[in-house]
């Protein structure tokens, strides 16, 4: 054996002699060694690891449980933000209650908006707005900012109501 501590080994030599014979002294004498018995190994999911117990007192463990029993139930036929309105917490915390408790929730129906569409009530009050524009001799951008609603939207409402808005002209320099 190459050794870079040959010095510590040689040292050591000694007492692991007298080690040695110590042990044969108390095993001569009747004593006898005890091997404890190995501890078997636990083992922890991975959703154990990544959610640690909680430390809860028993009255805040027993809130929590009805919690995500309430929420395991509503999970059946609501959507997230229906749960997270009824229940009164925000959509991370339900997200978090959700991963921790393994609960899927339903998905909502898919409504089509059509783009741009805004209550009728709003939408005479724009066609005000970009008349009041028109008259402050404004361009359509201007009108945009102004009003802060997209040039889309802008374009339907004019289309819309007929109203007479001319687009700037390109203008080569």
């Amino acid at each position: 054996m190459i050794s870079n501590h040959l010095n510590d080994v040689e040292r050591r030599r000694q007492d692991a002699k007298d080690l040695s014979t110590q042990i044969a002294e108390f095993l001569a004498a009747g004593g006898k060694i005890d091997v404890p018995e190995p501890t078997p190994i636990k083992f922890t999911s991975t959703s154990e690891r990544r959610h640690p117990p909680s430390f809860h007192r028993p009255k805040v463990k027993d809130e929590t449980t009805a919690r995500v029993a309430r929420i395991r139930e509503m999970a059946k036929t609501l959507t997230r933000n229906e749960i997270c309105e009824r229940e009164g917490i925000a959509l991370a915390t339900l997200k978090a209650i959700a991963s921790k408790h393994a609960i899927r929730f339903q998905v909502r129906q898919k409504i089509g908006t059509a783009p741009n569409k805004v209550p009728p009530d709003v939408e005479a009050r724009l066609v005000d707005q970009i008349k009041d524009c028109i008259a402050g001799g404004m361009n359509r951008s201007q009108c945009c900012k102004a009003l802060a609603i997209s040039y889309n939207m802008l374009d339907r409402i004019v289309r819309d109501h007929k109203i007479e808005y001319p687009k700037l002209k390109f203008a080569f320099r």
